[in-house]
């Protein structure tokens, strides 16, 4: 009995949380329709938070956790295709994705002169100016780069290196202000590489924390020896 209730469950979890995805991608597609960055993290939230019930009893009917190693791989990569969408297909921000066919001399002028390469000035004018598009950049910055120190840590034993761990988010930064540069859809600043590397350096360091792994061992059945 016990075990067909948890059957049940994550069948009920799981088609909740596929309603939420499919909700989640209409108001992508749809053409008349938008999303702030609030709604995406509500709706990925809940998603994630739904898909994990289910994989938890699932995970608990087999008597291991491979259901949730399974669960956290298509977590992460939910988590990129988002930042890949956020940094290089928003609308909202003037991204249209990659496209070298809209390269010019003036488009090249204007990248250049929005670069910034002066350490901390972008965050002393952020801070200076404390109104809501402030705020929402200096912390989308280090919150948009945290999940990495969960991610990466947990699925990479290599990770778990503090230098492989910083090298890795170097690369990905990078990758991805080179992607934006051939795109045209932003430009570099310094302050922003360096707040997204606060933000996977902050989780990278609490997830250390004896407690807050015992804590998390237990909530995504991580073995031990891993």
């Amino acid at each position: 009995m016990k075990k067909t209730l948890m059957i049940i469950g994550s069948i009920i979890f799981y088609l909740i949380g596929l309603t939420i995805l499919s909700f989640y991608l209409y108001l992508e597609l749809a053409p008349k329709v938008s999303m702030d960055e609030i709604d995406r993290i509500i709706l990925l939230f809940l998603l994630a938070f739904f898909c994990y019930l289910g994989t938890f009893l699932l995970s608990k009917f087999f008597k291991n956790n491979k259901p949730m190693q399974i669960y956290l791989y298509g977590i992460f990569i939910l988590y990129i295709i988002t930042l890949i969408k956020l940094t290089l297909f928003d609308s909202d921000y003037g991204r249209v994705g990659i496209n070298i066919f809209d390269w010019s001399k003036e488009n090249l002028e204007v990248y250049l002169r929005n670069n910034n390469l002066i350490p901390f000035k972008t965050i002393i004018e952020y801070i200076a100016r404390q109104d809501r598009i402030a705020i929402i950049n200096l912390l989308g910055n280090i919150i948009a780069f945290a999940p990495m120190g969960f991610f990466l840590p947990l699925l990479f034993k290599k990770q778990n290196k503090l230098k492989v761990f910083i090298f890795t988010n170097i690369m990905i930064i990078l990758t991805i202000e080179l992607l934006q540069f051939l795109s045209l859809s932003g430009s570099f600043d310094i302050d922003d590489f360096l707040l997204n590397i606060l933000g996977a350096l902050i989780t990278y360091g609490l997830f250390r924390i004896r407690k807050i792994k015992s804590i998390l061992n237990k909530i995504f059945l991580i073995e031990k020896n891993n």
